[in-house]
């Protein structure tokens, strides 16, 4: 079985929009939103966030990409809906706009809704919304680089998805180095459902990740093992060994995998139960990754 074939199975063995992560670990994007990965370097964040990427396209989430050291998330583009992709600064302050756009449309959408059929508390999968991931690559790296007024507009809108985000089922990824307040402000990191820290760290980074009050074991890590926590799941830091990706299959896995993002609409609600269980195929002929014509995968999620 090749590894895209064995992720396609844990994602059906799954519940829906639950990402599997190791034995008896999922992550939830509905009940903790917002994921957190930081690290030494070449312990694996990279590799981590391909597989998140992974398997919430499978899932049927709608991906977006920033990655302004234009490195690993940017490559992913030859894959991608080439507007859902950037690294250059006006693309990314794009890309994050749009984020926020499609948050407040789903809130005036889910309101009306709401009203209409008498709901209480529901949230995006209750009107059969998918969810939504910004992923940013080394957000420092990008925040470093915009003067004063573009900073706190920026940051005003990394901190009106962290804080508006979960009932839209709109979800903030941030992969960097150092989760310190120059990178992430306290109060979007406060609302990050999962954090992950791979590799050994002095207690510095663990503290900033994790708060205070925790012992951390000291401990030899190996790539792609470290310490998580996931709100509503551990009340302390626990241990983490993330999936492994084959670096040969590497390349196709992503292709398909990404490949439903060209039939997903973030604004458009899937319908009825039996309609997202049965799936509604795009059009034959949808252009897909390098301009080739394809049978685009279902909009829905095969697995909710």
């Amino acid at each position: 079985m090749g590894m895209y074939e064995h992720m396609a199975k844990l994602a059906e063995a799954t519940p829906c929009w639950d990402i599997p992560i190791q034995k008896g670990l999922s992550w939830s994007l509905r009940k903790a939103p917002h994921a957190l990965i930081s690290g030494t370097t070449g312990y694996g964040k990279s590799y981590f966030a391909n597989y998140l990427l992974a398997m919430a396209s499978i899932k049927g989430c709608a991906l977006y990409l920033c990655d302004p050291k234009n490195s690993d998330l940017a490559s992913l583009a030859a894959f991608m809906p080439s507007e859902r992709v950037a690294w250059e600064a006006d693309g990314i302050r794009s890309i994050v706009g749009e984020v926020v756009r499609i948050m407040s449309a789903r809130y005036a959408c889910m309101k009306r809704e709401r009203e209409e059929r008498g709901l209480f508390q529901a949230d995006f999968a209750d009107f059969g919304l998918a969810p939504v991931l910004l992923v940013i690559e080394e957000l420092a790296a990008f925040v470093s680089s915009l003067d004063k007024k573009s900073r706190e507009a920026f940051d005003a809108d990394i901190k009106a998805i962290t804080l508006q985000g979960r009932q839209a089922g709109v979800n903030l990824v941030s992969v960097m180095q150092s989760p310190n307040t120059n990178n992430i402000s306290s109060e979007s990191r406060s609302q990050m459902g999962f954090r992950v820290f791979l590799g050994s760290s002095g207690g510095i980074e663990h503290r900033m990740l994790f708060g205070e009050g925790h012992s951390f074991p000291a401990r030899l890590y190996q790539p792609g093992q470290g310490l998580y926590m996931m709100a509503g799941f551990t009340d302390k830091p626990e241990l983490i060994e993330t999936p492994r990706m084959d670096k040969a299959q590497l390349g196709d896995t992503m292709r398909r995998a990404l490949a439903p993002q060209y039939a997903i609409d973030p604004l458009a609600a899937l319908g009825s139960r039996s309609e997202a269980e049965a799936g509604s195929a795009a059009p034959s002929g949808t252009r897909g990754p390098e301009g080739a014509d394809y049978d685009a995968p279902s909009v829905s999620s095969a697995y909710c």
